[in-house]
């Protein structure tokens, strides 16, 4: 099992370049998968430094609906020029909003969503499977599915959806549950790989969600941004005291993890935590 990070938020080799995006290339003898995009055509220029042949790519998965995971999602479909499937949860195609301060005190809301119409995708060659539940996509890679099921998500310490997200319907503003994450599940010997975007339903959630699917016979991995870049220590340490729970082998932290969490998730986790980067590849 090899995996190979094509975007990230952090770079630290020549002629590779990052952006506060994630993608990340899932290669077994079975199937190649691409959880991901990026926000740009980031994707394709990383992909060819690295000597990534995309066209071997036998489908996509999107983790959710947010732009910095979907906006590449049009240059590369652009590039492969054929039909691929795509999976993804429907709540990924709601009009999504943050909503911050802006200069002059008043909330301003930005879209955040994923950039094109569903159909304008189609007509370059996406086959959307959009699916809530858990599905099969190889022998022992696995679509999650929703992870919670209702609102309010459970308070467990995660990083939670917060106030900031919104979905527009009928032109009102509600608060997104964010119901669209979803993360990427891979059954190894005696290892549960856990392949994040960010984590929204929380990192306890998804892996709480694994152990109903009886997937996790010994140990864990994870990859992937755990979205604890904006909160507070107590709630960092919570989330660690959580983990501590499981046999961990291995914690890549990236994308929206944070430098703060990742030092506290280092200082935890010791050499089982490693720093994820643009260009980083995994092999398991």
């Amino acid at each position: 099992m090899k995996l190979t990070i094509i975007v990230d938020n952090y770079v630290d080799s020549m002629k590779l370049k990052a952006e506060h995006g994630w993608s990340i290339l899932i290669e077994d003898e079975n199937r190649n998968i691409l959880l991901d995009c990026g926000q740009s055509n980031l994707l394709l220029d990383n992909a060819k430094i690295l000597g990534v042949d995309l066209t071997r790519i036998d489908s996509i998965v999107l983790s959710h609906g947010h732009y910095d995971h979907t906006g590449g999602l049009m240059p590369l479909l652009k590039n492969l020029n054929k039909k691929i499937d795509v999976y993804v949860h429907p709540a990924a195609f709601e009009e999504k909003f943050s909503r911050y301060k802006g200069f002059n005190g008043f909330n301003e809301n930005r879209y955040i969503g994923i950039p094109e119409k569903k159909h304008i995708y189609e007509k370059n060659g996406a086959s959307f499977i959009e699916s809530k539940d858990f599905l099969k996509l190889s022998e022992n890679i696995f679509f999650s599915g929703q992870i919670n099921d209702s609102a309010p998500i459970p308070k467990n310490g995660d990083a939670l959806t917060k106030n900031s997200f919104f979905i527009k319907k009928d032109g009102t503003f509600i608060k997104d549950m964010l119901y669209d994450d979803i993360s990427v599940f891979i059954k190894l010997p005696k290892l549960l790989l856990i392949v994040t975007g960010c984590a929204h339903s929380g990192i306890i959630n998804i892996i709480k969600k694994a152990q109903d699917l009886n997937l996790i016979d010994e140990e864990i991995a994870i990859i992937g941004g755990l979205h604890l870049s904006s909160v507070q220590k107590h709630d960092i340490d919570i989330v660690i005291e959580e983990l501590k729970k499981f046999r961990i082998r291995l914690l890549v932290p990236a994308h929206c993890t944070g430098i703060e969490a990742f030092v506290h998730l280092k200082n935890a986790f010791g050499s089982n935590c490693v720093f994820s980067r643009t260009g980083k590849v995994i092999n398991i």
